[in-house]
């Protein structure tokens, strides 16, 4: 007898492939920013600030936010999709499950890339075939580890607030563990306390999955 897919074998399925083409689309950015930077330290001035660099946090964020914001927005519809929605996403739904995603892709992989250019800097100080080297060896770490440790996150975050975009409000929902993967301590307290109405926060704190890096939790309807 075929086994059903679950849940979260449908989010795997569907997530796969954006994050694919998502980290695809980042490493670009990665690249071509790191010409950028090395164009701009082989100039004569002696660079001894990060902002002669790269632009604002900001506008820095939003530079690999645009790259990717569509797929984002992909990946909450997704979601919306998964649990019974058949109609897209309102746009206002879509932007904010675009922005949570941000945070996070800000947090985990834009700010500390931005330490370790500062840090670059610092070090070379001043000495720009220096500061040139180590950059060159932040980059190659950006887009060949920290990427793909911190993309899933970033994708599953805007598949979780598309999940609870899609429910109507009061919708009794639940929270579940992968059991694939490490439960979390926080949904795991989540978990036993059963349902509540979309939209109300679960007894962490929490009205959406994933809580944190590295949670796979889901909101699901509660099944009667």
């Amino acid at each position: 007898v075929p086994i059903e897919p679950t849940a979260f074998d449908q989010r795997d399925a569907d997530l796969t492939p954006i994050i694919v083409t998502t980290a695809r689309k980042l490493k670009r950015v990665l690249a071509d920013e790191q010409n950028e930077v090395l164009e701009t330290l082989r100039r004569k001035e002696p660079v001894r600030e990060v902002a002669s660099l790269v632009p604002d946090a900001d506008a820095h964020v939003a530079r690999y936010v645009d790259a990717i914001e569509g797929d984002l927005a992909g990946a909450a519809n997704a979601a919306a999709a998964m649990v019974g929605r058949t109609r897209k996403l309102r746009k206002a739904d879509a932007d904010a499950a675009i922005d949570a995603a941000s945070e996070v892709l800000a947090e985990w992989l834009v700010a500390p890339l931005r330490e370790r250019l500062e840090r670059c800097v610092a070090d070379g100080d001043g000495d720009n075939a220096g500061i040139g080297k180590r950059v060159r060896a932040v980059y190659r770490e950006w887009k060949t580890q920290h990427i793909d440790e911190q993309l899933d996150d970033v994708v599953r975050t805007a598949h979780g607030r598309g999940v609870l975009a899609a429910f109507e409000p009061a919708t009794p929902i639940v929270c579940v563990c992968d059991q694939s993967h490490q439960s979390c301590s926080d949904f795991d307290d989540n978990t036993l306390a059963g349902a509540v109405a979309a939209g109300d926060p679960f007894p962490t704190g929490h009205a959406s999955a994933p809580a944190h890096v590295g949670c796979r939790c889901l909101l699901l309807p509660e099944r009667r």
